[in-house]
């Protein structure tokens, strides 16, 4: 019945639940603090393969050293040193120096100003969000000045702009406090909670300054052509939270194949992958129309625009290896023919590293 499907449902599906990452005041004023609980709202990767004896099966840890590249001994942490290029000098400074060089400030939120909610970009996310939302375990009343806040902040479309430390002894990060009201469908079930959303904002020095060279702008007619094809493939109803994670649901199943010993893993369906024919039926036309817009007859596509001809260099080395003159396939086709069967080889690999190599992988 319908709970069979959706327990299988669930075991190939990952939930994820509502992990507190930490508790810190929220200090609005030089006499009024708040408790606030920051939230994870995005769930980990799965969990990373643990190394295994193969004779015992027992967990194995890895280690590592720093070594002396002369003659290989081991150096004690006492006996490494930093060091950065100060102009055309090399400065070199101990650990205990690098230690004191860090900006270090009291685990807590602190509120710093107000700005219009337009003025937070999305190029200006520089990591990982989280969420906010009160607790009253230390401060009481946290609720109510934090409710307060948002339902203002959202009604004026402002964002508050904070300096938040997450550790004990870091320098943390600016951040901007972007509100979120509560959210209930018809039949009162809460679709989105209320709390604030931490967004992470670069310091000056964290922005590149890019330039870019003048390019052609499309013609009139080009424009009306992309402009035909992207109301054609408008996704009206789309929710991200509907899409999952292809990788999470290849392991799941691989795992549920080998708990199970069963002989054949289940296929994934990857819904992150473009519907070509669906795309196709339904604005084959038009991406046709815009295709010939931009690409007109006779256009020669740039060398360096080209995709890499690997069914070409994999006939070749197979050729040139039953005839016995692998050695006279030049470098680049040979690095080529690794990469089109993903044959792992070292980026500064010489000729007779990627021959030995290829000869190996052929048998």
């Amino acid at each position: 019945g319908s709970s069979g499907i959706n327990a299988e449902y669930g075991v190939h599906r990952r939930e994820n639940k509502v992990r507190m990452t930490a508790s810190m005041p929220f200090v609005v004023g030089p006499e009024l603090t708040i408790g606030v609980q920051c939230c994870n709202l995005f769930g980990e990767p799965p969990a990373k393969h643990i190394n295994l004896c193969s004779k015992t099966n027992e967990p194995v840890i890895c280690e590592s050293s720093v070594v002396r590249e002369t003659d290989r001994t081991t150096l004690a942490p006492y006996e490494v040193h930093r060091s950065a290029k100060f102009g055309s000098q090399t400065v070199i400074f101990s650990q205990d120096e690098v230690d004191q060089m860090k900006v270090r400030s009291d685990k807590g939120i602190y509120l710093v100003g107000f700005r219009p909610a337009k003025d937070i970009k999305t190029h200006h996310v520089a990591g990982k969000s989280l969420f906010l939302r009160p607790t009253e375990t230390v401060y009481n009343g946290s609720t109510s000045f934090f409710v307060a806040l948002l339902t203002r902040l959202h009604a004026r479309e402002m964002v508050g702009l904070v300096h938040c430390v997450p550790r004990e002894g870091t320098a943390g990060f600016i951040g901007a406090l972007v509100p979120q009201p509560e959210e209930r469908d018809e039949d009162n079930e809460q679709v989105r909670p209320l709390g604030f959303h931490l967004i992470h904002l670069p310091f000056a020095d964290d922005i590149r300054k890019l330039t870019y060279e003048p390019t052609n702008q499309p013609s009139p007619a080009q424009v009306e052509a992309a402009k035909a094809v992207v109301n054609k493939l408008k996704a009206k109803q789309f929710n991200s939270s509907l899409v999952e994670n292809p990788t999470v649901l290849q392991f799941n199943k691989t795992l549920e194949a080998i708990a199970l010993e069963k002989d054949k893993i289940e296929e994934t369906d990857d819904n992150t992958k473009p519907d070509v024919e669906r795309m196709t039926k339904r604005a084959g036309s038009e991406m046709q129309q815009l295709n010939s817009a931009v690409f007109p007859s006779g256009y020669d596509v740039p060398a360096d625009c080209k995709k890499p001809d690997y069914k070409r260099v994999i006939t070749l080395v197979q050729n040139r290896q039953r005839e016995g003159t692998l050695a006279k396939v030049s470098v680049a086709d040979l690095r080529l023919y690794c990469k089109g069967v993903r044959l792992k080889v070292s980026s500064t690999a010489k000729k007779g590293d990627l021959l030995e190599a290829i000869k190996k992988f052929l048998g």
